[in-house]
């Protein structure tokens, strides 16, 4: 910057001479001709003279004038054209920081992708020796449940033995009860059980015979319990209530009483036929009585048939209960849907009996009595097999 200063100046200081020069040599160019058209004008010709003196000055100052914008503008262009420089330089240096920046970052780039690379090989190698060792263990594993099947079949055989056979007889017991009685509570009972007595023999090659117990405990649970000894005392308790019911017809309504007592006339002359006819009237009110009910009315019945129409109503809630303990759905909602229409034509539902008993019937209508049961035989088979394979050891 400091040469362009300098070789600026001096061309600065030669266009000054060589503006100065011609001035001087347009100067003197002008003053000789002033001189020989004076030499040459005749004495009267002053005022020509002077004219042209001026227009000489005129011409000067006009080409001084140029001159010095010319020299402005050249100014003006040395200094848009040095902050042009000015900016050049100044954006060369932020590109060679941004540039020396990007080297950073690739260089650090660089030196995180060669340890990223290295931790993968660590990661690697790791991984190699957890397997090795994984597969290590495993061996050792099988090794050790050999060792104690060994230790087992020579030191535990009488102990394992009778275990085993009480475990394959709670299963018999829990497929019995779950099959024949559908009875979940006690199959889960003797499956638990029988799990019990594997797990206190000790012995690791029941492993996989409790796995399958384990499994189906879960399946019978899933099914869902239902308490077949109580729904069976709910249902002998509903007939039970039956006698306390009022049988429709039964009971006569009582004759009503007048409110007010027929008008008695207190001389004799004075009935008519007018009040004959209301005495008429008024006595036989007093003899019929209208009752009204919400259902057909239907023939009183004799005394000897409320026990048959109890009685009925109560085989509907024994035929209930077998069907329930049978495991027969549509016998069961059957019974029960006779029950309650025999409930509402038969006898009184207007009380609080019969509305208890027929809330009693809402309550264990809607009661699966017959869900599907899963297969837990898969246990018993299991287990004959692996006594199988410790008789045959035994043997050998």
């Amino acid at each position: 910057m400091s040469e362009k200063t300098e070789q600026d100046s001096e061309l600065e200081k030669i266009e000054t001479e060589i503006d100065g020069e011609v001035v001087d040599a347009e100067v003197s160019e002008v003053a000789e001709e002033a001189s020989s058209d004076q030499a040459k004008a005749p004495k009267g010709g002053n005022a020509g003279a002077v004219a042209a003196i001026l227009l000489a000055l005129v011409a000067m100052g006009a080409t001084g004038g140029g001159l010095w914008y010319g020299y402005q503008y050249w100014s003006k262009l040395q200094a848009d054209l040095q902050q042009m420089n000015s900016a050049i330089a100044a954006a060369t240096q932020q590109q060679s920081a941004l540039q020396q920046q990007i080297d950073t970052t690739n260089q650090q780039f660089t030196a995180q992708k060669e340890a990223l690379a290295k931790q993968e090989q660590v990661l690697s190698s790791q991984d190699k020796k957890l397997a090795a060792e994984r597969e290590k263990l495993k061996q050792q594993g099988a090794e050790m449940q050999q060792t104690l099947e060994s230790v087992y079949q020579r030191v535990g055989r009488n102990s394992t033995a009778w275990m085993a056979a009480e475990a394959e007889y709670l299963l018999h017991v829990a497929n019995h009860r779950l099959r024949l009685e559908r009875d979940t509570m006690t199959a889960i009972k003797a499956l638990e059980e029988a799990d019990a007595r594997l797990r206190d023999s000790g012995d690791p090659g029941w492993i996989k015979v409790r796995e399958t117990i384990a499994s189906e405990i879960a399946r019978v649970k899933a099914v869902g319990v239902l308490d077949r000894p109580g729904l069976s005392a709910k249902l002998i308790g509903m007939a039970e209530q039956v006698p306390s019911l009022k049988v429709t017809g039964t009971e006569p309504m009582p004759p009503q009483k007048d409110e007010q007592p027929v008008a008695q006339m207190s001389d004799e002359s004075e009935r008519n036929l007018d009040t004959l006819l209301k005495d008429t009237w008024e006595g036989f009110k007093s003899i019929m009585v209208i009752r009204h009910r919400g259902k057909p009315v239907t023939a009183m019945l004799a005394p000897d048939q409320h026990f048959f129409v109890q009685q009925n109503l109560r085989l509907k809630f024994e035929s209930a209960r077998m069907a329930m303990l049978r495991g027969d759905q549509a016998l069961y909602d059957a019974s029960l849907q006779l029950a309650k229409q025999w409930l509402s034509d038969f006898f009184e539902t207007d009380n609080s009996a019969a509305q208890a008993l027929l809330k009693q019937i809402d309550d264990i209508e809607g009661v699966k009595v017959n869900p599907t049961l899963p297969d837990i035989s898969g246990s018993i088979v299991e287990l004959r097999e692996r006594l199988k394979q410790v008789n045959k050891g035994e043997a050998g």
